[in-house]
């Protein structure tokens, strides 16, 4: 798995360099996973996206976006109950903090497109 929370690096950093037939590609960004693939030159593996700057700045009014590319990653790759993710920031933050997180780790989860 790759994860890229800042788009501008897929410009500058071998992201893809070492993804296999498996390998798994997550970025953030409002692109279309067979746009990014092709952009990028992808011949194997495979690509989500999710615009998790722009559901952090509806949501939260901040572009933080760590809890939105959690809920992609829980939905990719399964090793994370939402149940788990949902006690934990109600642990970790504060209301409203805490529903305003959850919102967007949702929504991430949800709306995370894949080739």
């Amino acid at each position: 798995y790759a994860i890229v929370m800042d788009p501008t690096r897929l410009k500058t950093v071998p992201v893809i360099e070492g993804l296999d037939e498996n390998g798994v590609l997550i970025v953030n960004t409002p692109k279309e996973p067979k746009s990014l693939k092709e952009e990028l030159k992808m011949t194997k593996g495979k690509v989500w996206t999710v615009p998790a700057t722009e559901l952090a700045m509806r949501l939260l009014g901040r572009a933080i976006t760590n809890t939105a590319m959690l809920g992609v990653v829980a939905r990719v790759t399964g090793i994370v109950k939402m149940e788990s993710i949902d006690k934990a920031v109600r642990e970790r933050f504060p209301d409203p903090l805490a529903e305003k997180n959850i919102a967007v780790i949702k929504e991430a989860y949800k709306g995370a497109r894949s080739e």
